[in-house]
């Protein structure tokens, strides 16, 4: 089975640097972009299985990119949003309810994998090739 894809979008260079080694030394296939519409670029040529991107992007927000990965891609994408503070409880329940995740920065490291096992399924040791188990559900 091939590493699942996942597409970062985030603006900011250490988190962005830090997603993407973390996901690369989980065994997925990351690409990445600094901001919406490079994501979107990045979408079609990329053709990832999950998008990981930043609610406040310096040219739109992660609502309007998760609209337009729904509406552009040519198969089912994981749209996991992730923010420090999402300016209200309304933008937090749309987000809930139009996102397949939504995590609060810092991402705790624990629930990204459940997400991403969870809707991706399991990811490719990059060294072993043997699938790694579901974590236990809390």
């Amino acid at each position: 089975m091939a590493a699942q894809r996942i597409l970062v979008i985030e603006d900011e260079p250490g988190a962005r640097e830090a997603l993407e080694s973390l996901l690369s030394e989980e065994g997925y296939t990351v690409a990445s972009a600094a901001d919406g519409e490079a994501g979107l670029r990045r979408l079609t040529e990329f053709r990832p299985d999950t998008v990981v991107c930043d609610f406040y992007l310096p040219d739109t927000d992660g609502l309007q990119i998760l609209r337009r990965v729904r509406s552009q891609a040519s198969h089912p994408v994981t749209f996991i949003v992730i923010t420090g503070a999402c300016g209200g409880d309304g933008v937090e329940r749309l987000l809930e309810r139009e996102a397949d995740y939504f995590l609060q920065k810092p991402v705790d490291l624990k629930r990204l994998r459940h997400a991403l096992e969870r809707h991706a399924g399991p990811r490719q040791h990059a060294t072993s090739g043997v699938h790694a188990p579901a974590p236990a559900q809390t």
